[in-house]
Parts: structure tokens; sequence; C-alpha cells
């Protein structure tokens, strides 16, 4: 993120990511890493940036819950779709809407403070991780949270032999580094909560939520099955109970991990 050809690419393929935003695993990613973020929120309202927010699916949920959030994207057309949701939720003005680069929050937000930072699905888009949260940190308030979400490394050769029976791709992936994402027809990093979280720690951050975000619905083969909505209902609430629960984190599709900067 952060060139032009990337935000092309984010905004040109933007309807193809909406279309998965509904289905049933988009769902339950936004609906997992909504509860887990709600146990961080407390009672007073808070400032929150959403970093790379793209069309608002992870702030306006916040913003309904009384928080104010700016969502910082580089692209363009995915934020004017944030700005409509927001608008079309009643939560317009809970949500300030900016543009520009995740690498820039640190000049973009010069003298400014935030309550929580959200950073979901960002990382494995980025040259250095750790240099992107070393940036965030800056801008987050002493006794302030931040949230990352990102593809778990683990969970691909498990998804491969389980799902696929692929044991071949599963083999290749124990090791691999990258793991095709079709939504943007690319390759994108894989990471692990251990690495991410080294990265949070060696920003001062002290990890104080793990979670992990879709344990069993990647490894279902039948996806007809979970647009049924009893059965989905049941699979959220499982996915929800999971969420928390160690050793599923460990597998789960997406690492959900919570850093607090000392108060």
């Amino acid at each position: 993120m952060g060139n032009a050809i990337e935000n092309a690419l984010f905004d040109e393929r933007l309807a193809q990511f909406q279309q998965w935003q509904k289905t049933p695993w988009g769902r339950l990613r936004y609906s997992v890493v909504e509860a887990n973020v709600a146990r961080h929120l407390g009672d007073r309202p808070l400032r929150v940036l959403d970093v790379a927010g793209g069309n608002g699916r992870d702030a306006v949920p916040i913003a309904a819950r009384g928080h104010h959030v700016t969502v910082l994207d580089s692209a363009p057309v995915s934020l004017a779709m944030a700005q409509r949701l927001a608008a079309d939720e009643g939560v317009a003005e809970r949500i300030e809407i900016r543009e520009g680069d995740a690498h820039d929050v640190p000049e973009l937000f010069a003298g400014q403070e935030f309550d929580l930072l959200l950073c979901h699905n960002l990382l494995q888009y980025v040259a250095d991780p750790a240099v992107v949260i070393r940036g965030l940190v800056k801008v987050l308030k002493p006794g302030g949270s931040l949230s990352v979400v990102g593809p778990n490394a683990y969970a691909v050769p498990l998804e491969a032999a389980v799902r696929e029976f692929d044991l071949d791709a599963a083999l290749r992936a124990v090791t691999a580094r990258t793991k095709q994402v079709p939504v943007y027809g690319r390759d994108v990093a894989v990471l692990t909560a251990d690495q991410i979280g080294a990265d949070l720690r060696d920003s001062g951050l002290e990890i104080v939520g793990h979670y992990g975000v879709i344990n069993i619905c990647n490894v279902i083969a039948d996806n007809d099955v979970k647009s049924d909505p009893e059965f989905f209902a049941r699979l959220e609430k499982l996915e929800l109970a999971l969420a928390d629960r160690m050793p599923y984190p460990l597998t789960a599709r997406n690492f959900h991990l919570v850093g607090q900067r000392p108060g």
C-alpha cells in the first residue's frame, strides 16, 4: 500500500472485495473481529484511527457504539464507499475520512493521539511490518491499544490438507512465505502472531489480547451449507466461542493481536 499502482488495484477490485465481504466467511471475519475489539473498548467514547480502513466495514460498527473513528486509506474510491456506508448507517457525524498512507501516520497526525488504532489486513502488504507498527505507536495515547489482524501462516497447510486434500500443497505451504489472494489476483505475505507480537513488544506494547479469526469455517469444504441461515448462526456462535480459547487461535485463518501502550 502506498503507491499509485496498488491504490488503483484496491479500488479496481473493490466490487470483488465487496462480494467477498458478503460471503459467509467474509461476514464471519467482520463479526468475530468486532466482538474481539469490543472487549477492549471500555465505557467512555474513544478516539479511534482505522489505518487502511478501506470501505469502512470495521470502522462503522465501532462508530455505532458511540466512538469517533477516523478512516485512513490511500484508495479514494474505497474511502468514498466508507463515507456512504457511514451515512447509510446513521453514523456519519462520528466518521472522519482521510486519504493517506499508513507509513505517513506520524506526519499526517502530528500532535494528535488516539485511544485505539486498528491495523486490520494491512501488514501483509507492506515491506516491513515493524516499521509501520513503530510509526503507529507514535500516535497512540498512553494506555491506548493497537489492534492488528493478519493472515496466519499456520492455517495455510491445514486448509490445503483438510479442505482440499492436497498434501503436496500443504507440504509446500509449511515453508512458504506467501499465499494467493484471489480477490486481488496476487500473492501476499503470510505472517504469524509470534512475529507480529514481537514487533508490538519491540515498540513498547504489552500483548493484552490474542484471538483467532475463523477457526472452523475455513476447513469446512461445503461452502453452500454456510449460506443456510440456521447453519450460519450456529457456525458464528462456535467461531465466537473459539476466538480466545487456546490452542484454536494458533491455527485460525487470521490472527488477531491487541497490544496496549503502558499508561
